[in-house]
């Protein structure tokens, strides 16, 4: 995306009137007063100077944002550095209010949640190659000892090296990075949504932040349409994600937790990325194309899909519901797609979004939730969600910040009919449920963001999932 106009010239002019000496030394010793062909070629030789330095800027501006594909008009991530030069980003997230406890009977709490602290650093070795990480600790950091009281992580979301072909094609070397699929599980950082948690279709149905060992390629299409294609490690049908969880021979006690189940969707399948711990052979194949609508000013969005021809792992078995082994399951392929549309014609006023997800499963009764012991958290052909979302833009009367009240309603079913397997079918209603969440988002710079939504969650069953909340929030992204 080209820089604005405005932008060129107001650097040209900082630059200008700033940077005098700098010019000199690039152009050379500056000729004697009253030389008139000289002061000429002096000052030719400090616009071409300035000119060069500029077109350096734009080409930092221009180059792809760090989640996303060349072509996409999304939010930016702190500017690739120039050749031979580091940079970093950050963005982070606290959380603090009143929460209900579905564990507790919907007890509330008040609490706080040192959401996240991510570092984004990035080399530029080259024009054509960059370095792109990201680094993420999460809800206070990680530590083994009870008596730290520490009990979030640390993890690597992204590290890889990406190679310029042309604006058409860009290779992502084999590293760890962000699955393709939808739109806030590539642009996630709390300046981008305006609920203090992320959009309740990216805590399951898409397992935000769903990163994996992959490798890719991207670039833009004909026109505003870009594109990209991964091979990644598979999700895997195993909530517990530990080495030899599924060894039949030596099984945990009461057999390992399901990945995919009917209560969290795909919350907890995605594959561990380290030290050849992964549990499955297979790969997952993704691809995402991102446009803009030009007969539609404003109207942006993306479509993605995702296969794998199986999710479960090596040495899946089942088990009754004292965790006693009762064979050996099968495959299970799982197909999932998303469509996502925003819609915002003006930088004041109104804007709206809306995206749909579904996931198809070719045999359920090869799935370990419907193998378990469990027969509440059934899983049967399908799952779908939906959500819409309503925001305006607008100035704080009495501060230059921007305020936006917003609405989103949400609802999603994964528990649909076609559950197959050993377990008896008894869903408890949990896995259909609905979502009302509102609120308001302040901006005193579009870096920062102060959050405060109110959530009503409901469900099928009797009781309510009994997990409404009342949360601020407090957010920043450079």
């Amino acid at each position: 995306m080209q820089p604005p106009t405005y932008t060129k010239f107001l650097v040209l002019g900082l630059f200008a009137a700033g940077s005098t000496t700098w010019a000199e030394d690039a152009a050379g010793t500056a000729a004697p007063a009253g030389d008139g062909t000289s002061d000429a070629a002096a000052l030719q030789a400090r616009v071409e100077a300035l000119e060069a330095h500029v077109r350096n800027l734009e080409r930092a501006l221009e180059r792809p944002v760090a989640n996303g594909q060349s072509g996409e008009s999304a939010p930016k991530r702190s500017p690739s550095p120039s050749a031979d030069a580091l940079s970093i980003g950050a963005y982070g997230e606290v959380k603090y209010g009143a929460v209900q406890n579905p564990d507790a009977n919907g007890a509330w709490q008040n609490g706080f949640d040192g959401g996240r602290f991510t570092l984004q650093p990035a080399y530029q070795f080259s024009d054509r190659i960059v370095l792109k990480a990201e680094i993420e600790f999460e809800h206070g950091g990680i530590a083994l000892d009870d008596d730290d009281k520490l009990g979030g992580s640390a993890e690597i979301e992204q590290a890889y090296l990406d190679f310029t072909v042309n604006e058409h094609l860009h290779w992502r070397a084999p590293g760890i990075d962000l699955v393709p699929f939808g739109y806030t599980n590539l642009y996630h950082e709390p300046t981008l949504f305006y609920s203090v948690d992320r959009p309740e279709l990216a805590q399951g149905l898409v397992p935000t932040t769903w990163f994996e060992g992959s490798t890719s390629i991207h670039g833009e299409l004909a026109g505003p349409v870009s594109y990209q294609i991964q091979v990644s490690t598979s999700i895997v049908d195993d909530g517990g994600n530990t080495r030899n969880a599924t060894d039949a021979g030596t099984p945990p006690a009461g057999g390992y937790p399901a990945g995919i189940d009917g209560h969290s969707a795909f919350g907890l399948s995605r594959a561990t990325v380290g030290d050849f711990h992964q549990e499955s052979d297979q790969l997952g194949y993704a691809l995402r194309l991102a446009y803009s609508i030009p007969a539609i000013p404003g109207l942006q969005g993306s479509s993605s899909a995702y296969w794998t021809p199986n999710v479960e792992p090596r040495g899946a078995y089942a088990t009754d519901a004292l965790g006693t082994p009762l064979g050996s399951l099968g495959r299970c392929a799982v197909t999932l797609v998303d469509t996502e549309l925003r819609y915002r014609p003006n930088h004041d006023g109104i804007e709206l979004r809306g995206e749909a997800v579904g996931a198809h499963f070719s045999r359920p009764s090869e799935l370990r939730a419907n193998n378990d012991g469990d027969d509440t958290d059934n899983v049967g052909r399908t799952m779908w969600g939906v959500s819409g979302e309503a925001a305006y833009h607008c100035a704080c009367p009495l501060t230059a910040w921007e305020l936006v009240p917003f609405y989103r309603y949400t609802v999603q079913d994964l528990q649909m009919p076609g559950v197959a397997g050993r377990d008896a079918n008894a869903p408890d209603g949990t896995g259909r449920q609905q979502f009302h969440t509102f609120g308001v988002a302040a901006f005193p710079t579009p870096q920062i963001v102060l959050k405060v939504d109110c959530r009503i969650a409901r469900d099928g069953s009797s009781s309510t999932p009994k997990d409404d909340h009342v949360l601020g929030g407090v957010g920043f992204f450079f």
